[in-house]
C-alpha cells in the first residue's frame, strides 16, 4: 500500500531537482543572452513554445499522471522548462570556451639548443596574443642583447612585382595582414605583436649589426611553389582543390568582418562577450596549429622556410643567436638542427599566449 505514496514522493523530488537545474541554467544563461541582445529572450521563448507542442504530447502519452492535467498546463510548463534550457544552451559555448581558455591555454615554447661552442634560442611567437606575453618576450630579447646575442626575426621579404602579387593573392588574400591582425586583436581583447617591438626597432636603427631577418623572399617562395606543382602530384592536386572553392566563394559574406563591425557597434557587455568568444576560438585554433594539424600550403609556408632558417642558423658565425619565429616553425627547425653532430636541446620552457585582459582599479 505504501508504493504509490513512495512513487509520488520520488516523482516530487525528481521534479524539484529538475526545475532547480533548469532555473540555474536560465540564471547562468541570462547574462550572456542579455549581453548579446534582449531580443533573444522572446525569440527563445517562442522557439521553446513551438518545440513544447510535440514534447508535451509525448509527455502526456508516456506519463499517466500528466494525462489528468489540462493540456494547456502541461504545454505551458513544458514551454517554460525548455525556455530555461535553451537560455542555458545558448550560453554554454561561451562558458565552455572561457573555461577551456583558462584550463587548456594556448602555449608556445622557448627552445635552447647548443653544441658546446654555440647557442641558439628559438622563441615561439604568435601574431596576436596577450599583452603580458609580448612584454615577457621583449624583456627576454632585451636581456639577450645585453648578453651579446644576435637577434634574428621572421619576415618574408618583398622581391619583384610578380612574386609580390602572387604572395598577396595566394597567402594573404590581397589583404594587409598587419591591419587584419590588429583588428583581430582589438576584437579579442588582445594585442598585435608589432606594437610591442618599438624598443627593439629603435635599437636596430642604432645597432643594425645586432639584428637580422632570417627568412626567404616572395620570389623564393613562388619558385618553391612552382617546383612542387611540377614535381609533387599530391601537392598540385591539393592546390587545385584549395583554389576551386575560393573562386566559388568570392561573393560569400565576410563573417569575420561582420563580427568585428558588430563588436565595434556594441556596448561594453557585448564587447566582453565577443572578446571571450574570440579568445576561446583562437585558443582552439592555436592548439591545433601547435599540434601540427597542417594545411595544404605547409610544404611552402612551413617546411621550405624551416629548411632555409635552419641552414642560416647553422652557417652563421655568431656564437649566440636568439630567434623569434612563428611557433609552428619551431618543431621542424629544432629537428633539423638536432640532426647535426653535436647539437642537442638544452632546455625548453613554455609561455602562455592568450589570456583575458587585466582591468585593475584602485583608490589613492
Amino acid at each position: 500500500m505504501a508504493r504509490p505514496a513512495q512513487s509520488s514522493s520520488w516523482a516530487i523530488r525528481v521534479s524539484t531537482l529538475t526545475w532547480a537545474a533548469l532555473v540555474i541554467s536560465f540564471l547562468c544563461g541570462l547574462p550572456v543572452v542579455l549581453g548579446f541582445t534582449w531580443l533573444l529572450l522572446p525569440a527563445l521563448a517562442a522557439l521553446a513554445a513551438v518545440i513544447a507542442l510535440p514534447v508535451a504530447w509525448l509527455w502526456r502519452c508516456g506519463w499517466r499522471p500528466a494525462r489528468s492535467r489540462p493540456w494547456a498546463k502541461v504545454w505551458a510548463r513544458t514551454s517554460a522548462g525548455l525556455w530555461f534550457l535553451l537560455c542555458g544552451a545558448v550560453a554554454a559555448p561561451i562558458y565552455f570556451l572561457a573555461v577551456t581558455t583558462e584550463a587548456r591555454p594556448a602555449i608556445v615554447p622557448t627552445i635552447t639548443l647548443g653544441n658546446g661552442t654555440r647557442t641558439i634560442v628559438l622563441q615561439g611567437m604568435q601574431h596576436v596574443g596577450a599583452e603580458r606575453f609580448y612584454q615577457a618576450v621583449v624583456y627576454d630579447l632585451e636581456k639577450a642583447l645585453a648578453d651579446g646575442y644576435l637577434l634574428a626575426y621572421e619576415g618574408v621579404a618583398d622581391s619583384d612585382a610578380e612574386a609580390n602579387a602572387w604572395f598577396r593573392t595566394t597567402l594573404s588574400h590581397g589583404k594587409d595582414l598587419g591591419d587584419s591582425y590588429r583588428e583581430l586583436g582589438k576584437m579579442c581583447g588582445l594585442s598585435y605583436q608589432i606594437d610591442y617591438f618599438g624598443p627593439l626597432v629603435a635599437d636596430a636603427r642604432t645597432h643594425p649589426e645586432r639584428h637580422v631577418t632570417m627568412d626567404v623572399n616572395t620570389r623564393a617562395m613562388k619558385q618553391e611553389y612552382d617546383r612542387l606543382m611540377q614535381a609533387d602530384p599530391a601537392f598540385a592536386a591539393a592546390m587545385r582543390e584549395r583554389e576551386a572553392p575560393a573562386a566559388a566563394d568570392d561573393d560569400a559574406p565576410d563573417v569575420i568582418g561582420w563580427l568585428i563591425e558588430r563588436q565595434k557597434a556594441g556596448d561594453e557587455r557585448r564587447r566582453v562577450l565577443a572578446g571571450t568568444l574570440c579568445r576561446g576560438l583562437m585558443t582552439q585554433v592555436m592548439r591545433r596549429t601547435n599540434e601540427r594539424q597542417g594545411g595544404a600550403m605547409d610544404s611552402v609556408v612551413l617546411d621550405f622556410r624551416n629548411r632555409h632558417l635552419a641552414a642560416q642558423l647553422l652557417s652563421d658565425p655568431h656564437p649566440r643567436i636568439y630567434v623569434t619565429y612563428g611557433a609552428a616553425h619551431l618543431p621542424g627547425v629544432m629537428d633539423i638542427i638536432k640532426r647535426e653532430p653535436g647539437w642537442k636541446v638544452e632546455s625548453i620552457k613554455w609561455m602562455r599566449t592568450i589570456a583575458a585582459p587585466e582591468h585593475l582599479e584602485g583608490q589613492l
